[in-house]
């Protein structure tokens, strides 16, 4: 019976921990606090007493700081008689209480937080916080909001985050304000300039040219549109902090990737490896596009660094979450949702499509280079491949990413814009079924390999990711695959454009239900197969 109870208890400690690994707003938490290094961790803890279980693991953490959901509000003697900490409470209308300071402070059990779990109320004494305030390093003036904004505020949804001991409250909006703070010493605000500024004192400026000009969770800005100068190597040596591994970010074919801050202002800087004749031709090759491109789904070259006795330095804007490629795999422990797959996928295609239009061929279109924000606007980049059209088609030298690699161009070298959309093609396939090209349960196959006679068959349940089997939309779904089938056609001539990809998904996801995709052969059904409707 013993061995039951502990198999039960297990259970459904399992069965807790995953409901807090799918739920969007904890992912939102995570995120916020991977951005700030904050280590963020939920547990669950089962035993038959929790405000004892509760103690116990309390007590292993060895915490300055304790807060107590309201449901323990009877419990308060016994956390303050078995902890030393700092310990406060959730109370019913959403205020703090301090329950006792310090070790050595007089007990205040009386002493009400006047202002409620927000930001935005100005405070009535030093010793009154909110819960924004809770996070270190927040200097206060960050959180005084405009009239318009408190407006704004007390309009915006409430929703609850409950975790196994405490439970916070807070508004949506008002969630995203604690990425202001800089106490990381690498996010600031940008400081406003008047128009006659010397602009070698603020040389970054602030882009509304976009309509996605700054990420809603950690508030990193785009600087405007066209701004570029030189850079000298002391400049970056010092907002990278030498180039030190704290502030590392990836290495890629050509170089490595650190992050950086000028003026306020968050910057990548990619040091490219110890200069050679093809080092610089992919050096030039990059600033040559990116000084000829403006888009909100391209990552935006901000400078350079010559100087002949140093590498050579590319400084792009800083992408705020990182590249796509930590999220796909089936075993990443937070799954993308639906949503945000396809909000992904659109924003590569914009990108993509953009380029092409211009004569521009990226090259080398993967996970690695489609840089994301926490809003999940997607951003592509690493453009040193690319090329225009116009440029000799016939090179024999590959390059590129293996598995990526449209056949015409890995067998012949032979490129175009087509060489794009099939890579389009296997990164949409991997958002839909969560693999890596590199997972290694084809069995021998490629990804695409293993894919194809699914996509043939139109056998969506084997290719969905499982981890969002139940909480898709069927008929994006659907399109998706046949976008997908077309991408990756063996022959480039029958391949689709990214016009027509963008065409998709501009139908499935700004309501559009009606089937008028003209690119579909009439032997080519609208409607989804019967044996998969379930879906």
């Amino acid at each position: 019976m013993i061995g039951l109870n502990d198999n039960m208890i297990e259970k459904e400690s399992a069965k807790k921990m995953e409901e807090y690994a799918n739920d969007e707003r904890m992912h939102e938490i995570f995120d916020l606090c991977e951005f700030k290094k904050i280590r963020f961790k939920v547990e669950v803890h089962a035993g038959p007493s929790p405000k004892k279980v509760a103690v116990e693991i309390a007590k292993t953490y060895k915490p300055t700081w304790v807060v107590l959901d309201r449901r323990m509000k009877k419990d308060r003697k016994f956390f303050l008689g078995r902890l030393s900490c700092k310990i406060s409470r959730i109370k019913r209308d959403n205020r703090v209480q301090e329950l006792r300071g310090k070790l050595g402070m007089e007990r205040e059990e009386e002493k009400e937080m006047a202002k409620p779990l927000t930001p935005y109320l100005p405070k009535t004494s030093p010793s009154q916080f909110s819960y924004a305030e809770m996070i270190p390093g927040s200097p206060p003036h960050q959180f005084s909001p405009t009239k318009k904004e408190a407006e704004a505020e007390a309009e915006s949804e409430i929703f609850e985050i409950e975790t196994i001991h405490t439970q916070w409250r807070c508004s949506s909006k008002k969630f995203t304000s604690l990425c202001k703070s800089s106490s990381s010493g690498k996010v600031h605000a940008p400081a406003e300039t008047s128009s006659g500024g010397d602009s070698s004192l603020s040389p970054f400026s602030i882009s509304e040219d976009f309509k996605t000009s700054a990420c809603s969770i950690c508030h990193i800005r785009r600087p405007y549109v066209g701004w570029r100068r030189d850079f000298t190597y002391a400049e970056l040596h010092a907002a990278t902090d030498g180039f030190s591994g704290h502030n590392f970010l990836s290495e890629g074919g050509f170089g490595s990737v650190y992050s950086g801050e000028i003026d306020g202002i968050r910057i990548a800087v990619k040091r490219h490896k110890l200069a050679s004749s093809q080092g610089e031709k992919e050096f030039r090759s990059e600033v040559n596009v990116l000084s000829k491109v403006s888009h909100e789904n391209l990552v935006m070259l901000l400078g350079t660094c010559r100087e002949a006795t140093h590498r050579l330095l590319l400084v792009y804007e800083y992408v705020c979450n990182g590249s796509l490629e930590k999220y796909l795999s089936r075993t990443a422990s937070r799954p993308l949702s639906w949503e945000k797959r396809m909000k992904i996928a659109r924003g590569v295609a914009r990108g993509l499509q953009y380029l092409h239009a211009n004569n521009i061929i990226h090259r080398d279109m993967r996970p690695n280079n489609i840089l994301i924000t926490h809003d999940y606007e997607s951003r592509l980049g690493d453009f040193g491949l690319a090329r225009t059209q116009y440029e000799n088609s016939s090179e024999t030298r590959v390059v590129g990413t293996l598995g990526y690699l449209a056949p015409e161009y890995a067998e012949f070298g032979k490129v175009s814009t087509k060489t794009d959309v099939y890579a389009f093609g296997v990164v949409l396939l991997q958002l839909i079924t969560g693999y890596r090209t590199t997972d290694m349960i084809f069995e021998g196959e490629s990804l695409v390999g293993w894919a194809r006679p699914l996509l043939k068959e139109r056998n969506y349940p084997a290719l969905i990711d499982p981890r969002i089997a139940d909480c898709h939309d069927f008929y994006q779904l659907f399109w998706m695959v046949h976008a997908v089938e077309k991408c990756l056609r063996k022959d480039p001539r029958k391949r689709i454009t990214m016009n027509k990809v963008l065409e998709y998904f501009n139908h499935v996801m700004d309501g559009d239900t009606m089937c008028n995709i003209s690119d579909l052969s009439p032997a080519e059904s609208c409607t989804p197969p019967m044996n998969n409707r379930h879906f």
